[in-house]
Formats: structure tokens, sequence, C-alpha cells
């Protein structure tokens, strides 16, 4: 009977029936932070240690600054009163308490995109701070996977969003954690996950809120899977109004069930065919009722508004400086769209010239021909006297959870499993530890 019960709680929770966890326990995480410094700037709070194997005793670092610099072929550590520490290749910052945090000024974040910078983040966990095999200064975070989410999650989707919205964040990054654990897609020697866009957004304690840690709390081990393994659990700002396949983004990667098919961001389940240049066109300059439109769901975050329909303008030198990447191909002249994906996203360009062409392929490597890259590659370009306007439709690759949908969804009252059915409907949740 209570085997019974057992089964008729997890039917109706949507968990999957219990199998042989993934891991024993939550297991840990070492995500780098820092590879692209030459000297770091870390201010300690309470009870800091500095750790090193041929020092006879830790170096006590409580509420203090200390710089750590990139030498030739070494690390040399220093704070007001001199040098520390000279001539080594790694060493470990240790908090002799739980929850004591560190401060890294000026930590670089979205390298290579529009909206990267650098900012000040505080940390907690061990860090390794070490030069790798290439001669560069890296910082790497050693810390328990459900802390390391409630440094991704508020980053991500925005700590203030509705919980069932941070619930499903939640559980799709466990789900992208738990892959690059086990795929080893993302890990070199000392890490095994990054903190920029190319994993997944870490950025320790410095976005982090009570909301966006009871999410995490909340749906503690749950992560997204087929046939009872885990998933990836692709994700992004927004669709623009319409999903993508993942065969068209990432050809080479698994194609679970939920991935073979890419519909509009509502309830409707229709297929619109926007890989047609007219009907991407129709779609881009009307008001399509999705979960994703500002002018329908006014209450849509600001990050999200200005992106659902974005315009980027440039002069005829500017875009055939950029574009020809410095090969002499004169002024360029047009955009052949030879391959656009469901929800419009073009996969296949040619970039033509006065003097030759250039094919691109896919549609990360179209976004980044321009500088800064673009929001996303479902654009349509148009030639003026001034030079050429590009108007496009959403930020990032389309495929799997529409963060902005998720939203809108959840301020509609949808609990966070029924958000993540909506974008990935062939999947089942199951605990892995």
């Amino acid at each position: 009977m209570k085997r019974l019960l057992i089964f008729c709680f997890l039917y109706a929770s949507g968990l999957a029936l219990p199998t042989e966890p993934l891991f024993d326990s939550q297991p840990l995480v070492r995500v780098r932070v820092v590879n692209s410094l030459d000297t770091l700037n870390i201010s300690t709070h309470a009870n800091w240690v500095l750790d090193q194997d041929d020092l006879s005793a830790d170096i006590k670092l409580n509420h203090r600054k200390i710089q750590v610099f990139k030498g030739s072929d070494r690390l040399i550590i220093s704070d007001s009163s001199g040098v520390l520490v000279d001539s080594t290749e790694s060493f470990f910052l240790d908090s002799r308490q739980a929850g004591g945090t560190l401060t890294i000024s000026q930590v670089p974040f979205g390298v290579g995109w529009w909206w990267g910078g650098r900012e000040d983040r505080i940390y907690e966990g061990r860090l390794h701070i070490y030069l790798d095999s290439a001669g560069d200064l890296c910082v790497t975070i050693h810390l328990p996977l459900e802390t390391y989410l409630k440094g991704v999650v508020p980053y991500e989707i925005g700590g203030d969003s509705p919980l069932e919205a941070l619930k499903a964040q939640a559980v799709a990054a466990r789900s992208e954690a738990v892959i690059a654990l086990t795929s080893k897609l993302y890990s070199g020697e000392h890490h095994d996950l990054t903190s920029d866009v190319e994993c997944q957004v870490f950025s320790g304690n410095h976005k982090r809120t009570a909301l966006a840690d009871q999410a995490v709390d909340e749906t503690m081990a749950l992560v997204i899977s087929e046939d009872g393994e885990p998933i990836n659990a692709y994700y992004a700002s927004n669709c623009g109004g319409h999903a993508e396949l993942i065969e068209n983004v990432w050809p080479t990667r698994p194609r679970p069930e939920s991935y073979q098919v890419a519909y509009p961001d509502n309830s409707k389940r229709t297929t619109l065919r926007l890989n047609r240049n007219w009907r991407f066109w129709w779609w881009l300059r009307s008001s399509p009722e999705v979960n994703c439109n500002p002018t329908f769901e006014p209450s849509l975050p600001s990050w999200s508004q200005k992106n659902f329909r974005w315009t980027r303008s440039f002069t005829h030198a500017e875009i055939s400086e950029m574009l020809s990447t410095g090969e002499d191909l004169g002024a360029f002249e047009k955009l052949e769209v030879i391959k656009r994906g469901v929800s419009g996203r073009i996969i296949k360009a040619r970039l033509i010239f006065e003097n030759g062409d250039r094919l691109v392929e896919g549609e990360l490597a179209l976004r980044q021909c321009f500088s800064p890259s673009l929001r996303s590659s479902a654009f349509i370009i148009k030639k003026n006297r001034k030079g050429f306007v590009l108007k496009g439709a959403g930020w990032g690759h389309g495929v799997g959870m529409c963060q902005s949908g998720a939203v809108a969804q959840a301020d509609k009252g949808a609990s966070f499993k029924e958000i993540l059915r909506a974008y990935y409907p062939d999947a089942e949740l199951i605990r892995v530890y």
C-alpha cells in the first residue's frame, strides 16, 4: 500500500519513478571564474587563509586586500606590507567559516559580446588560483552544486522573477550542470564548468536573492530527463516568439525527443514554417500573440522587452570593413540567405562583396561576424542610402526554454512543472541524488 501511495504521488507530481541515483550525494563542482587577467585584486572578509603545499603554516588573511601578479612562470602574492609569497604556480584560499566570502575586483563577463564588461564579484567556496598549461592566470572555485546554482539562476533569469519561473530556471540550470559534469563538455585540467555564456553564467553571490535561493532549495536534485537519463536543458533569453530546432543550431549534439519539435511561444502548437523569407518577414513585422511579446505581456522585465524585436544600423564603410575580416573584398553589397531555420534564424548565408564573397554556416557564426555580436540570427537586412539596417527578433539560439516566456507564464499562474512541460514536452523530472 505504501509503495502504491508513493507511485501515485510521483505520478501526480510529474516526477519519474526513482531509479538508481546518478550521484550518491550532492557533488562538488569546480567553476573557472577568471582566465583573462594578469593581476587579481582580492578583498577577503573574515577567517580566510592562504594555503600552499610547501608552506609550513597557512597565512591568515582576515579582512585583508591582496594582489596576485602573473610573472613569466610563477605567481607573486602581496599585500600592503609587501610580498607574501614569491615563486608559486598554484595556491588555495580557504574560509575557516561556513559561507565565508571574498571579493574579486573587475571580473570580466560577457567576453566578446555586446553586453560584456567588468564588475566586482563576491564568491564563497574554496578558491584555487593557478597558472594553467598555457601560462594564463586562472581562478577556479570549488563549491557544492546547489550553491553554484544560487549564483547562476538570478543572473540567467533575474533574481526578482516570479518564483515558479525561478524554479524552472533552477531545474534547467541543474540539468545543464549535471550533463557538463558527466560529459566533461566544458572541463579542463582544473575545472568542470566555466562561468560565462559558453556554459552558464555564474556570478557568485553578486546577484543572489532570497527568492532565487528558495527556488534552488525547493527543486533540490531535480533535473530534466528522457528515458530516465538527464538531458541538456537548453534555454535562451528571448526566442523572439518561436523556438528553433536543435539540429539547426547544434547539428552534432544529441537530439532528445523534446527537441524534435519547435513551436511558437504559446499554447497553440501550430507550425508556421518561418524558414521561408517572406513568412519570416511577415512574422517580424507583425505582433504575434506569444508569451515573450511585451505588447501582450507588459509585465515582462526590461531585459526581455528590448530583445523581442531589435534594430541595428551600419554605414557602408562600417559593414564592409567588419564583414570582410581583413580580406580585400571591396564594398559589401548584400547578404544572400541560403537557409533559415523554422524560427526564421539564418543557418547558412553568403556575404557578397563587389570583389568576392564569404560563405557563413551556423547561426552563432553569423552573429559573430558582426561586432559586437548580434542578439540572434533571426533578422532581415535592408540597404538604404546611408548603409544597411538589420531588423531582428529575439536574443539567443532559441532552442529549449524561452526565459522571457517562462516569466510570462509564471506571471499568469503556471507552475514550474507546467513551464518546463511547455518547453521540453517529452521530458520528465528525476532526482539525481
